[in-house]
């Protein structure tokens, strides 16, 4: 078996949710990833951990914590999804990726009984994440859940501490339809005695994570503000900044200096693009991962303190509220839309349609790159363009 075999088994696997999303059913529950847990001994379980589930800045918060825990001399593996333009993304060490090697050996090794387990796609490589890290015997782990929390893959751990980072309405066909049901889900990952700290307080939210953290005698916290420099330039991420502070300060409190230089670092750190992240100048070209209402909302606005006026290279996920996301944008800006190479995205006629019927008037483009060649060869100098909507498009592009 070949690394490229091995993925590609990995892929394979039902239900897979980054490819499949919505048209196979989702997998939930805790006892497939005990069953892969135990066969595999167990892997990663003494290693002190901090778990993190949220709608939004899920990977932002746990890139700014490793960088700055970097800073401080321990090494950091981080399990989040999904990866942009590498598989191997999912598990780091700093820049480094899971090894291919590695891959091929943890799938062909062990895989009579991953078959006859019939293990989807996210308990599998969360195992292969928390056995490299063991095998690589690293300081802490960052492990973020993949949808939910209760009942995510990932909430097998017993960590050191738990983060929420903010409450928004995605997923609502398997979380709920209400922030408050949602909050309930994702107040799953508290653990007895375990702290939590909540990134972002809302009126539909706040007295259930009151109720649950009470509930589980875990001590509660809610992020405050420190107001760090950091090298991820989206407005929105100083919610993640401050989150992350919280974390850090609680965890090591004698050592803000250091992890607080870790903000400034993210980037080379880590190696975490698709935030806010510059990839063109005159005009300038910004791409960024946000891809549900509570993300685009501030992308909006964010675009708008750059630029007057904003070219959107859109495409969208099938299963989005297409229509709540559109009607965030102005219909003052130039719109292009396209779809990406995954299955799971919605074709770019179909965006078009949607969009025409609520007022948006664009163009409708094959795929990322044509539509960005587009949206270049109309803007004017001072203007913005902005590549985004799904992480899926993002990751067809070329950077």
């Amino acid at each position: 078996m070949t690394y490229e075999q091995a993925v590609q088994w990995l892929f394979d696997a039902v239900p897979n949710f980054q490819r499949d999303g919505g048209t196979k059913e989702y997998k939930i529950g805790l006892d497939g990833p005990l069953a892969l847990w135990k066969e595999l001994n167990f892997p990663s379980k003494t290693i002190p951990t901090i778990h993190l589930a949220g709608t939004n800045g899920k990977g932002s918060t746990a890139h700014l914590m490793a960088s700055g825990m970097k800073e401080l001399g321990l090494r950091v593996g981080v399990f989040s999804s999904p990866h942009l333009f590498d598989f191997r993304e999912r598990a780091k060490i700093g820049t480094e990726m899971v090894p291919k090697e590695f891959v091929r050996q943890f799938v062909a090794s062990n895989n009579e009984f991953f078959t006859a387990g019939g293990f989807s796609f996210f308990e599998l490589t969360t195992m292969l994440a928390l056995s490299w890290f063991e095998h690589e015997a690293v300081d802490w782990i960052i492990l973020e859940t993949g949808m939910g929390g209760r009942l995510d893959a990932t909430n097998i751990c017993a960590p050191e501490l738990t983060i929420i980072t903010n409450i928004g309405l995605d997923h609502t066909q398997w979380l709920g339809t209400s922030r408050s049901v949602i909050a309930a889900e994702k107040a799953g990952i508290m653990k007895d005695g375990v702290p939590i700290i909540i990134g972002e307080s809302h009126p539909e939210t706040k007295d259930v994570f009151t109720n649950h953290a009470r509930n589980q005698n875990a001590p509660l916290f809610w992020s405050r503000a420190f107001n760090i420099e950091t090298d991820l330039k989206g407005s929105y991420q100083q919610y993640n900044s401050d989150t992350a502070a919280t974390a850090l300060a609680l965890l090591f409190p004698d050592e803000r200096p250091l992890w607080e230089l870790g903000f400034t670092r993210v980037a080379y750190n880590t190696g975490l693009q698709g935030r806010w992240q510059y990839i063109g100048s005159n005009p300038t070209v910004i791409c960024d991962t946000g891809h549900n209402a509570h993300a685009i909302k501030h992308l909006v606005q964010q675009a708008h303190e750059e630029a007057n006026h904003v070219h959107w290279v859109l495409g969208m996920a099938e299963d989005k509220e297409h229509a709540k996301v559109l009607n965030l944008f102005p219909k003052s800006d130039s719109f292009y839309w396209t779809s990406s190479e995954s299955p799971r995205t919605l074709d770019s006629s179909a965006l078009a349609k949607i969009a025409l019927a609520n007022g948006y008037v664009g163009t409708n483009h094959i795929g990322v790159e044509e539509a960005l060649s587009a949206a270049k060869q109309k803007a004017k100098e001072d203007d913005l363009i902005f590549v985004g909507g799904s992480t899926f498009i993002i990751a067809d592009l070329k950077i």
